[in-house]
């Protein structure tokens, strides 16, 4: 459901505020994720939260989604977000919503900040989509599936987001930690 006009437009100043700010600081070093060396389990989703208003749960869905391709292919789960992976496309997500297009950025930044031997980004913007058709699409695009059914990828960060239009911009990156 689109949000009120009013609504849409104050959402994309504050959007297009908060991710100048945040690509400034990324752009300078200045902005580090909390708790850059952390990570938490994937939770489980929540039949009873509806995805399409919880982005966190959309997130959820997505990576139960992903995990469940990757045991049908026989691959292990990606069991944990990194919280320095996943504030990192949280910021991306924020950015290309103000930026209104999809841009990959340059991986190895997120390989430096992060610590990271690998990683791989998969990104997406459309309506009314189910967190299994966004699996799905990706599933469908060989350099997509390449990232998501890669063996090393170990740890996950999701940035899901709303743009102006109340269109649903998601960044996912796919990682192995040193």
């Amino acid at each position: 459901m689109p949000l009120p006009p009013r609504c849409s437009r104050a959402l994309a100043a504050a959007l297009l505020l908060l991710t100048t700010t945040a690509s400034t600081l990324l752009a300078t070093g200045s902005l580090e994720p909390a708790s850059a060396g952390g990570s938490w389990a994937v939770p489980a989703p929540r039949p009873n939260v509806d995805p399409m208003t919880h982005l966190g749960e959309y997130a959820n869905r997505v990576m139960a989604s992903i995990n469940h391709h990757r045991a049908k292919a026989g691959l292990p789960k990606v069991r944990f977000y990194s919280a320095c992976v996943d504030g990192y496309a949280e910021v991306w997500a924020l950015h290309l919503a103000a930026l209104g297009t999809l841009v990959h950025r340059d991986q190895r930044f997120l390989l430096r900040a992060c610590d990271l031997t690998w990683v791989g980004e998969a990104l997406v913007r459309a309506e009314n989509v189910s967190p299994a058709q966004v699996v799905s699409a990706w599933m469908h695009s060989p350099e997509h599936r390449a990232v998501i059914m890669k063996r090393r990828a170990n740890r996950a960060g999701i940035g899901i987001t709303l743009d102006g239009q109340g269109r649903l911009v998601g960044v996912l990156n796919f990682a192995d930690v040193n």
